[in-house]
């Protein structure tokens, strides 16, 4: 699972970059960051990410955060999909979920019991 995280963190570091001209770049870069910082933290060690509830929760939090914000946006998601920036957005929230999920799980899944 560390290469799934490492190539996750990679890809969204990749994605945060590709907002230098987007007008609320500083916005859509910080949302990639977290998501790539969990992706990161998951890659260097699952079972110390897990071993705190706190850190756990955090995730849970972010992961329902960008859920929400998928959902806000996914009615724009219709034919010619590529050319809507909401749509594209809605993905990039999606796609940050479930990279942070995976980290948040994987975390879980290699502690057997939390503090």
């Amino acid at each position: 699972m560390r290469i799934v995280h490492v190539v996750l963190c990679a890809i969204l570091v990749f994605f945060a970059a590709l907002q230098y001209d987007d007008p609320d770049w500083y916005y859509w870069g910080l949302v990639y960051l977290i998501a790539a910082a969990w992706s990161f933290a998951a890659a260097l060690g699952p079972e110390r990410l897990g071993s705190l509830r706190f850190v756990l929760v955090g995730g849970l939090i972010c992961v329902m955060l960008f859920l929400g914000g998928f959902v806000l946006l996914a009615p724009n998601i219709g034919p010619g999909w590529i050319h809507n920036e909401e749509a594209r957005e809605a993905f990039g929230y999606l796609i940050c979920a479930v990279a942070t999920a995976l980290a948040v799980f994987d975390a879980r899944r290699q502690t057997p019991s939390v503090t």
